[in-house]
């Protein structure tokens, strides 16, 4: 929890470096059992536009979950360091599986692919670190 920020970094399937934006987040207790993220991408690769996203997450034991416009996500806590997520993203029309992995308490590091009708069409590593405690 917290405002974090970072630096998202872009790689061809190949494993090319294609480009890097800044990417901002809070994220914050908003019921005991759901927690809220607005995300804010400076430039998205898929659409080179500033993205935002407003989520509530849904928690239930080590699971969460939300579905709005804009994604579907089912996330599960595998250890107190360690976060993977599914998100089916309708903005980049893709399948994101995200690796989140705290590295401590305030650095975070994200390893996305992304699909697209089975094939990779972009690797991103995010690079976080927490700024702000609640």
């Amino acid at each position: 929890m917290g405002r974090w920020e970072g630096l998202t970094k872009t790689f061809n399937p190949q494993g090319h470096y294609l480009g890097c934006t800044p990417v901002h987040m809070d994220c914050y207790w908003a019921a005991p059992n759901v927690w809220h993220m607005d995300e804010d991408f400076d430039t998205l690769w898929e659409t080179q536009k500033r993205q935002q996203y407003n989520t509530d997450f849904l928690v239930e034991g080590n699971n969460t979950s939300c579905e709005n416009a804009l994604v579907k996500v089912m996330g599960v806590m595998l250890t107190s360091y360690n976060y993977n997520f599914i998100i089916e993203s309708a903005v980049s029309q893709s399948l994101v599986l995200n690796n989140h992995y705290f590295l401590d308490p305030d650095t975070r590091r994200i390893i996305t692919h992304k699909m697209r009708d089975g094939k990779t069409t972009i690797f991103q590593i995010q690079d976080f670190v927490r700024v702000v405690r609640p």
